[in-house]
C-alpha cells in the first residue's frame, strides 16, 4: 500500500532549528571555515590597531606643537613617520585578509548552493508520483531557485559581516578599556538597549519573512501555470480572472515583503541615534578628563574612532538581520522539501525479460481513499495486444500506472511471470516499459537528440532507421535543417501529429518489451490518425501492448478488448466477439 502523499506546508520558522540547519551545512567546510575565521580575526585586528596608532600620532604632533610654541622642542617627525607607516602597512594587511575572507566564504556559499540544487534535483527525480502530484511545480521551482539564492546571499553577506562585527566588538572593547575604562563604561551602558531592540524586531518580523517566501512561491506557481496554459486562458477569456488571482497573491507578497523589510530596517535609525548619543557622552566626559590630565588629546580622538568602530558593527548586525531572517526562512523551506521521503524501492531483484504473462489478481486501488480500481482480475500473455476502453475516470490509465509501480496497489497483486512486481526493483521493472502518451513530451533540442532520448547510445543511422519505420522520416527531411532542426521551447514549430510520430520513433528506439499507448491519437485528425496507427502497428510488433483509447477505431485490431467501468471489467473479448454481445462496447461504437 502506498504511503500518504507529503504536502509542503508553510509552518512558522523555528529560528533555533533554522540556525542549526545552516551551521550543519557549514560544518562540511571546516578547513575553509577555519581559514575564513582566521582571516577575519587578522583583518579585524589590524584595522582595530590602526586608530590607536593614529591617536598616538595625533598626540605626538599635539605635544610637538606645544613644544614649538614654548620654544622647548619640535615635532618628533621620525616617530610620526614610523607610526603612520605601521598604520598603513596594517591597513594593507587588513584589506588583504578581508579579501581572502570574502574569497573563502564565497567559495563555501557557492558550493553549498551548488550541492543544494543537486540535492533538490535528485529529490525531484526520486519522489513518488503521489508526492509529485500533491505539490505545485511553481512552489518547488521557487524553493530550488529563489530560496537557494536567498540562502547563498544570506551566508555570503551575513556570515562575513556578523563574524567581522563580533570580532570587531570584542577587539574594540579591549582597546577602549586600554584607553580609559570610564569612557568605555559610558559607551557600553547603552548596548543592552541595542540588543533588546534587535530581539524585539527579529521576533516581530520573522513571520513576515516566512509569509513573504510563501507568497513568492505561490506567485511563481501562478506565473508558471499562466505560461504553460496561456492558450487555454485566452480561449476561455480568463485573462481577467488570472490577473485578479495573481494580483491578490502578488499584493500579499508585497504586503509581507514591505512589513519584513520595514521592520528589519527600523533598527538602523534607532542604532544611529544611540551611536550619536554615545558621541555626546564621550565628548563631555573626554573634555573633563583631558582638562584633569587623565587622558591625552590623541586618545580622545582614537576613542571617537573606536566608538564609531564599536557602534558600526552593531548597526551592521541590525542591517543584515533581514538577510539572516530570509536565509532562515529559506533553509526551512529547502529542508522541508528535502525531508520528503524518496520513493520506496526496497527490493534489489532485477527483472531482465518478460517470458510468459502479466496477471492482475484481484487488484484494488484508490487515490486518497477514493476507490478507482475494484477487484480487477485479468491476464495478458506475452506479445498480446490488450485494449482498455471506458469512460473518463473509469481507471484505464491508473491500471498502467500500477503496472509501472508509480503507485502501489492497496490490495491484491500484479504479477509478471507469476512473480509479484513488488519483489522487483522499480527501475528494472520500468525499464521493460515504453510509453506513448497523449501529451507528447519533447525537449528544446534537435529532432535527432529527441529521438535518441529513447536510447542514448544509439548511432545516427539507428535513429534514422526508426524514423523511417515510424513514418516520420519524410516530414523530418522536408524541414529546413532536417534531423538537426531544433524544437523550440514549446515544441510548436511542428504539428501535433508530427510530435506524436517522434515520440513513437523514440519509443521504438528504446526497444521495450511492454508498450503503453495512452490516447496516442486522440488529439489528431483522422488522416494523421491513420498515419500514426500505421506507425504504432509497426511499434507493437512482437510486443506486449496496452492500448488506452476513446476512439474505438484505434482498437479494432487488438487481440482482446477490456471494457472498464468504475474500475471493473464489465466486458472483454475481441472486436467481433464484443459486437456480437450487443453490450457496452457495441453501444459505444455505434454512438461514435
Amino acid at each position: 500500500m502506498s504511503p500518504p502523499p507529503r504536502r509542503l506546508t508553510e509552518n512558522p520558522t523555528d529560528i533555533r532549528k533554522s540556525l542549526g540547519h545552516i551551521l550543519g551545512l557549514l560544518t562540511n567546510y571546516k578547513l575553509k571555515l577555519t581559514l575564513t575565521i582566521i582571516c577575519a580575526i587578522l583583518s579585524t585586528a589590524f584595522s582595530i590597531i590602526g586608530p590607536m596608532l593614529i591617536g598616538l600620532t595625533t598626540t605626538t604632533i599635539y605635544n610637538g606643537i606645544n613644544l614649538i610654541l614654548n620654544h622647548t622642542g619640535t615635532i618628533d617627525i621620525n616617530r610620526v613617520t614610523m607610526l603612520l607607516s605601521i598604520a598603513v602597512v596594517l591597513y594593507i594587511f587588513s584589506a588583504l585578509f578581508n579579501y581572502l575572507q570574502s574569497w573563502f566564504l564565497t567559495e563555501i556559499s557557492t558550493d553549498i548552493s551548488y550541492n543544494l540544487r543537486k540535492q533538490i534535483m535528485d529529490k525531484i527525480n526520486h519522489l513518488s508520483m503521489s508526492d509529485v502530484d500533491s505539490n505545485k511545480r511553481g512552489d518547488i521551482l521557487s524553493r530550488m531557485s529563489n530560496d537557494v539564492d536567498s540562502l547563498q546571499v544570506g551566508i555570503t553577506s551575513t556570515f562575513s559581516q556578523m563574524l567581522t562585527a563580533i570580532i570587531t566588538i570584542i577587539g574594540v572593547f579591549i582597546m577602549m578599556v586600554y584607553i580609559n575604562i570610564w569612557l568605555t563604561v559610558a559607551t557600553i551602558i547603552l548596548i543592552p538597549i541595542s540588543f533588546i531592540v534587535i530581539q524585539v524586531i527579529t521576533k516581530r518580523s520573522q513571520k513576515y519573512f516566512r509569509d513573504q517566501l510563501k507568497y513568492k512561491g505561490k506567485t511563481n506557481a501562478q506565473i508558471e501555470e499562466a505560461f504553460t496554459g496561456h492558450d487555454i486562458i485566452r480561449v476561455y477569456n480568463q485573462e481577467e480572472n488570472i490577473i485578479d488571482s495573481f494580483n491578490e497573491d502578488n499584493k500579499k507578497w508585497y504586503e509581507y515583503e514591505w512589513k519584513s523589510q520595514y521592520l528589519s530596517t527600523l533598527s538602523g535609525p534607532i542604532m544611529t541615534f544611540i551611536s550619536n548619543l554615545n558621541y555626546v557622552v564621550v565628548a563631555v566626559l573626554g573634555s573633563v578628563f583631558a582638562i584633569q590630565g587623565v587622558i591625552a588629546v590623541g586618545d580622545i580622538l582614537a576613542f571617537f574612532q573606536y566608538i564609531d568602530n564599536f557602534s558600526r558593527p552593531i548597526q551592521q548586525i541590525t542591517r543584515v538581520m533581514g538577510l539572516v531572517q530570509t536565509a532562515m526562512a529559506s533553509i526551512e523551506r529547502i529542508v522541508e522539501f528535502l525531508d520528503i521521503d524518496d520513493e520506496e524501492n526496497k527490493s534489489k531483484l532485477e527483472i531482465k525479460d518478460m517470458h510468459d504473462n502479466i496477471t492482475f489478481n484481484h487488484v484494488c486501488f484508490g487515490y486518497d481513499e477514493n476507490p478507482v480500481i475494484n477487484d480487477l482480475t485479468f491476464t495478458v500473455k506475452r506479445g498480446e495486444k490488450i485494449a482498455l476502453i471506458g469512460e473518463t475516470g473509469a481507471g484505464k490509465t491508473t491500471i498502467v500506472k500500477l503496472l509501472m509501480r508509480f503507485y502501489d496497489v492497496d490490495s491484491g497483486a500484479i504479477l509478471i511471470d507469476d512473480v509479484n512486481i513488488n519483489e522487483y526493483d522499480k527501475n528494472s521493472l520500468r525499464s521493460l516499459v515504453g510509453m506513448v502518451l497523449q501529451d507528447t513530451w519533447l525537449f528544446n533540442d534537435t529532432i535527432m537528440n529527441n529521438i535518441r532520448y529513447g536510447n542514448l547510445s544509439a548511432s545516427d543511422d539507428m535513429v534514422i532507421e526508426v524514423a523511417r519505420k515510424s513514418t516520420s522520416d519524410d516530414f523530418i527531411r522536408k524541414l529546413p535543417d532536417g534531423y538537426d532542426t531544433v524544437l523550440n521551447e514549446d515544441t510548436d514549430n511542428i504539428s501535433q501529429g508530427q510530435k506524436q510520430l517522434l515520440t513513437i520513433a523514440r519509443t521504438m528506439l528504446s526497444n521495450r518489451q511492454i508498450l503503453v499507448l495512452d490516447e496516442a491519437t486522440s488529439s489528431v485528425d483522422t488522416r494523421t490518425e491513420k498515419l500514426i496507427q500505421k506507425a504504432m502497428d509497426k511499434l507493437m510488433e512482437n510486443k506486449t501492448s496496452f492500448i488506452i483509447a476513446h476512439r474505438l477505431s484505434t482498437v479494432r485490431n487488438a487481440d482482446r478488448i477490456l471494457v472498464i467501468d468504475d474500475g471493473r471489467i464489465v466486458e472483454q473479448g475481441s472486436h467481433d466477439e464484443l459486437i456480437d454481445l450487443h453490450g457496452v462496447y457495441y453501444n459505444t461504437l455505434h454512438s461514435q
